[in-house]
């Protein structure tokens, strides 16, 4: 792992504990600040905003939708910083495992 990737998992870890809040500070204006602090330390990262598909609970029931999605990038490799990695967020959707199916890198 190169010093650039281990220095924006440390500020993405730092993003990911602060509150998720649902259009007011969720997975895009993390992502955003996950940018701007990546680029305050001098490391090149990238925003990128999904249209994708998630498994979500609803009802006691397992289902396929569709989700917007954003997540930064450094180096090629995807850095999630909406939630802790692996703890899902509302009707159980884990970012991680949403799979995009367009995608815009900012």
């Amino acid at each position: 792992m190169s010093e650039n990737l281990r220095k924006a998992e440390e500020i993405a870890e730092n993003i990911r504990h602060e509150p998720y809040v649902l259009f007011r500070y969720d997975c895009i204006l993390k992502s955003l600040e996950f940018k701007r602090r990546c680029r305050e330390s001098g490391i090149t990262a990238r925003m990128v905003v999904c249209l994708g598909l998630g498994r979500a609970r609803w009802f006691g029931h397992w289902l396929t939708i569709p989700v917007v999605h954003a997540w930064g990038e450094v180096e090629g490799t995807r850095i999630e910083t909406s939630r802790p990695l692996g703890s899902a967020g509302k009707w159980g959707i884990i970012p991680v495992n949403i799979r995009p199916l367009l995608a815009v890198w900012i």
